[in-house]
């Protein structure tokens, strides 16, 4: 009984806390994120490892990692998915577009304006100060992993998830 009544209150908890997003990507495919303080679960990526990427367009830093990310994404895709944030800049999504042709980015990717609250969110609930590149790693389980900040290499991104 002891062990029902546990369950009960971790499942009200995370629904009182848990934050839906509904976020359109450049493309116009829409994805439901569903996040806490501390995990985070995207409908159409079950049982997947999620990195979210929140970069600006016009941040050298953020631009010279993406070779990087989207390498990680071809090489690991049955198990990683990356999520990419614009957090610098509101541009629409044509010109959204043309960024993530330029850089090949073989991910979703969606703008400033559509993911404004999921930003927000992530400012007040997990503590990050805006810094760019930012990154979250989630547990294929859905838990929070780890806080990446600044720019990426193949080593760093290996050793984050080598841990998963």
């Amino acid at each position: 009984m002891l062990k029902k009544i546990f369950i009960i209150s971790i499942i009200f908890t995370y629904t009182l806390f848990a934050q839906e997003f509904k976020l359109k990507s450049i493309e116009g495919d829409l994805y439901t994120f569903n996040m806490t303080d501390s995990n985070l679960t995207i409908k159409e990526f079950p049982n997947k490892v999620i990195m979210i990427d929140f970069f600006s367009s016009t941040c050298p830093p953020c631009i010279k990692e993406l070779p990087e990310l989207t390498k990680l994404q071809e090489t690991f895709s049955e198990t990683i998915q990356i999520m990419g944030i614009e957090s610098g800049l509101k541009k629409d999504n044509a010109k959204m577009q043309k960024f993530a042709d330029k850089y090949n980015l073989n991910y979703p990717v969606f703008g400033l304006e559509e993911s404004g609250e999921l930003i927000q969110f992530v400012l007040n609930q997990i503590q990050w100060n805006g810094a760019l590149p930012y990154k979250l790693l989630y547990h294929s389980n859905g838990t929070l992993s780890y806080k990446l900040y600044g720019g990426m290499t193949w080593g760093k991104l290996m050793q984050a998830l080598g841990n998963l």
